[in-house]
């Protein structure tokens, strides 16, 4: 069996806003899911479009080198308000992830070996330390999500028992709504592995 991953992406602008500034993206290309999640500074019409214009850059420019990729996104951003990014690249055949994270965006694993992979400080856009992506390996069916700070960072597993067991599509509404902060965009990837 060809292992596969059902991925589902939610976003939701903050109270009072008609769109946010949150943009999550994935693509699957050549045996490589890349995932994406974005949040510019701000809110409102302004930061959507910035979110628009790395969300389109993404679209063209993505590689399974996350460094490679979030380095031109940087470039991209450049003149702008600026934005935190979480990029991860899983090779589908051997569940290998690298993910690379900058600024406030957070991944995590859901499954035996719970993880929580970390951002490094910065903006894109501004400024950047010298990435360092970080590895890990999916197991079966793990749960892998990435979301923006407008999601209480650390909920935990008992706040959501059924995580394991919902679809992708319902575990990133879920998690946007039941997680999310009403005062900011927010924006939730969820994908299952399965082998």
């Amino acid at each position: 069996m060809t292992p596969v991953v059902d991925c589902h992406k939610v976003l939701r602008p903050c109270l009072g806003e008609r769109v946010g500034g949150d943009a999550a993206f994935h693509d699957v290309r050549d045996g490589t899911l890349f995932l994406a999640i974005v949040d510019v500074l701000g809110h409102g019409a302004e930061a959507h479009d910035v979110a628009l214009q790395a969300e389109d850059f993404l679209r063209q420019n993505w590689t399974p080198d996350v460094v490679e990729t979030m380095t031109g996104l940087h470039a991209e951003l450049t003149g702008t308000r600026g934005a935190a990014a979480g990029l991860g690249a899983l090779t589908l055949g051997t569940g290998e992830l690298t993910y690379l994270g900058v600024g406030n965006t957070v991944a995590r694993r859901f499954g035996r070996r719970p993880t929580n992979l970390v951002s490094f400080d910065g903006t894109l856009g501004a400024r950047m330390r010298t990435p360092l992506p970080q590895h890990l390996t999916l197991e079966e069916r793990d749960v892998l999500l990435l979301y923006t700070d407008g999601v209480r960072a650390h909920f935990r597993q008992e706040e959501y028992p059924q995580l394991h067991s919902d679809h992708p599509a319902t575990i990133a509404r879920t998690v946007v709504q039941r997680f999310g902060k009403p005062h900011d965009d927010a924006a939730c990837i969820a994908a299952r592995y399965e082998r």
